[in-house]
């Protein structure tokens, strides 16, 4: 391997540590501390342009390993095959077929560090908001309970001051129907009426 793509490795494993790190189960303190810490770098303009640079480098290096991808495409076909071992003396063009293999590996390498670099930022985003979800609740969490006892006591109040008066109004029901009673004959009605 080239120093490049050493580089590129390494930077792929660094990357794969670092997900690696941010995905694992952590008490709420360390996790804060790991956002704390991604969004000061965040805001460190040195290291935005070392990220910027970084990331312009692996597009480059991931179209470089495309276009030559597209140049060995045609070593599939064939019908190519045939010509250019008519054309080269019978030769299978194993350098080709290497440096095939080289641009797929380089291709995938590349490929990765960037597809690992968009999740590294999607989950810390993630973990931004976890984070701050998770302190409201421990604020909400840690501050007293409202002494509701006022309210409580008022209601009863209230409850007790509505149950005398449907007492009252029972009672009043009563008599009232006591009076329409003694107000009517007693006759007995027959079924027929």
């Amino acid at each position: 391997m080239s120093i490049q793509m050493s580089i590129v490795f390494a930077v792929l494993v660094t990357e794969m540590v670092v997900l690696f790190i941010y995905l694992l189960p952590m008490p709420f303190v360390i996790r804060r501390n790991l956002v704390n810490g991604a969004a000061a770098l965040r805001q460190n303009a040195n290291f935005k342009v070392g990220l910027v640079f970084s990331s312009i480098l692996m597009a480059l290096q991931f179209t470089d390993c495309v276009k030559k991808l597209q140049r060995y495409a045609h070593t599939d076909n064939p019908y190519y095959a045939q010509m250019a071992n008519a054309a080269r003396g019978g030769d299978m063009l194993y350098d080709q077929l290497a440096l095939k293999f080289y641009a797929q590996r380089n291709l995938y390498i590349t490929g990765a560090v960037l597809y690992l670099a968009l999740s590294i930022n999607t989950v810390v985003s993630i973990l931004r908001n976890l984070v701050t979800k998770e302190a409201a609740l421990r604020k909400l969490q840690q501050e007293p309970k409202h002494d509701d006892s006022e309210v409580v006591a008022e209601l009863k109040k209230q409850l007790k001051q509505k149950e005398t008066d449907l007492e009252t109004m029972k009672k009043q029901l009563k008599s009232a129907q006591t009076a329409y009673d003694a107000l009517t004959p007693l006759e007995e009605r027959s079924k027929d009426d």
